[in-house]
């Protein structure tokens, strides 16, 4: 009998419907990975603006006024100063920098954001 066979394994077309089903699960859970990652990176980055503008209030008590310019807030008076982070300034999630708050900081209202 030699067109009868006894041999396991899959067929090309089984691993073909596998691999193409793992690959659409991919496509399915890649962007919400993504879009899970930017989430955390904002929730970061609203948490570090409200730390820094509640640093700015407790400056702005202690000395009469704000930090006059953006090199001030950004140099060693206030985002350097451990009175105000005495574990370091907070640092962006993504530019992995503190400056991206002094560079939003406005004087006039005494606070800073992240656009």
């Amino acid at each position: 009998m030699h067109g009868a066979t006894d041999e396991a394994g899959f067929t090309f077309m089984e691993v073909l419907a596998v691999v193409l089903l793992l690959g659409i699960l991919a496509l399915v859970a890649l962007p919400n990975y993504f879009g899970t990652q930017a989430d955390a990176q904002n929730a970061v980055r609203a948490s570090n603006v409200a730390a820094v503008n509640t640093a700015l209030a407790l400056y702005q008590y202690r000395n009469g006024s704000c930090p006059p310019d953006a090199a001030t807030f950004s140099g060693v008076a206030f985002m350097g100063s451990t009175t105000y982070f005495p574990d370091g300034p907070p640092v962006d999630p993504i530019t992995r920098t503190s400056a991206i708050y002094g560079t939003n900081y406005v004087v006039a209202t005494c606070r800073t954001h992240v656009p």
